[in-house]
């Protein structure tokens, strides 16, 4: 029923997301939200193990960008260490900056991944938009007061979605 929701995969950490398993799926596009995917959404600027991270990705051969409905200034000072293209205000879950962004960076959805702590934004993004999602749990308990009221909708969506991966042989917990 909510199935259009559920994400390719549903994981701890972005680290769970080797440049070795993001290639192995045949992907060459890696599309991150930013506030509590990356860093709760206090913290500025990426620290220096999730830089290594994108230089990792990006030694790999792995493009990255940055995909965020926030304002421009939040992205823009986030990605300017690591240089990373982004588009701020996205919409999402439309699909119009997914787009926009794909142009921006030259890349399809058919090898794109968007990694994201919400599935009523990431994960349905990226599930309309034909990338493959991944929903990842998030790094700060606090929420911004706008995305606080759909947690709760979330775990519901989350609790069928892992029930159907069991059911259907997966080993998801």
């Amino acid at each position: 029923m909510f199935r259009f929701l559920y994400p390719n995969e549903y994981i701890s950490s972005v680290y769970e997301m080797t440049a070795e398993k993001i290639k192995a799926l045949g992907i060459d596009t890696v599309v991150f939200d930013i506030d509590n995917t990356l860093v709760p959404y206090w913290v500025k600027v990426p620290d220096k193990k999730l830089m290594a991270y994108f230089s990792s990705l990006s030694k790999a051969g792995i493009r990255t960008a940055v995909l965020s409905n926030s304002k421009e200034e939040r992205s823009k000072v986030f990605c300017a260490p690591v240089r990373m293209p982004y588009v701020y205000r996205a919409g999402k879950p439309g699909t119009k900056g997914f787009k926009k962004l794909m142009d921006k960076i030259d890349s399809v959805p058919e090898r794109t991944l968007i990694m994201g702590d919400q599935i009523f934004t990431d994960v349905w993004c990226a599930n309309r938009a034909g990338a493959y999602s991944v929903l990842v749990k998030q790094v700060s308990p606090k929420d911004e007061l706008i995305t606080a009221p759909k947690r709760p909708f979330e775990k519901i969506i989350i609790k069928m979605y892992l029930r159907y991966r069991r059911k259907n042989g997966g080993t998801y917990e």
